[in-house]
């Protein structure tokens, strides 16, 4: 009897992410089908059976970055309150890596940036992907306030966006080659200006 192949979905699962960390690296417009193929190992023909075109790969890619982003941020709030959770997001995804991974910056704000006047379709998407991100943000506000860590004159939507605008402008930073130091500053900075309420209010 013939050996069983591995599961089809299992082989797709892992050309994608191997394609989600090509597009990572290099962005969507130089990332050529023919780095595609060789990164994933398949061939011309199983490409396209499997995803139609470089398109449609990128938008599961994309998918697939998101997914594991919001992951970390959920695991955050499973394991901290809700401001303290905020900084483990930041470490999760931008501190505690490795060096090249940080100089990366965040495939969702790349492709904003990147896309906005190239394909219009895709820097929206990548921008939905990022509300979600925003989302988790007004949440822990939103808690914060509930729990009296927070004024309740405080807008945990507008805390978000502010909060946005600093994570957009750190994973920007860091593909600038920002020293990872500056970085933790910066966020160290923003988070004491919300510490300072907190204690403010348990005084």
């Amino acid at each position: 009897m013939a050996p069983m192949s591995r599961p089809i979905e299992f082989e797709r699962a892992q050309a994608v992410e191997t394609a989600m960390l090509l597009f990572w690296r290099q962005g969507y417009t130089a990332t050529s089908l023919a780095q595609l193929l060789e990164s994933m190992a398949i061939g011309r023909s199983s490409f396209y059976a499997a995803f139609s075109d470089k398109r449609s790969l990128f938008i599961e890619a994309l998918s697939l970055f998101s997914q594991r982003t919001n992951i970390l941020f959920k695991e955050a709030r499973a394991e901290r309150e809700a401001l303290p959770a905020i900084k483990q997001f930041f470490e999760k995804t931008l501190f505690d890596v490795p060096e090249r991974r940080m100089r990366r910056g965040c495939m969702m704000v790349n492709t904003v940036l990147e896309l906005d006047e190239v394909d219009q379709d895709l820097s929206r998407l990548a921008g939905e992907k990022l509300a979600e991100i925003e989302a988790e943000f007004e949440d822990c506000f939103s808690m914060a306030v509930r729990a009296g860590k927070i004024s309740a004159q405080q807008s945990p939507r507008q805390l978000a966006q502010f909060m946005m605008t600093i994570n957009q402008g750190l994973r920007v930073a860091s593909r600038k080659n920002t020293k990872k130091q500056e970085l933790v500053e910066i966020l160290q900075t923003t988070l004491s200006l919300l510490d300072t309420e907190v204690q403010e209010r348990t005084q």
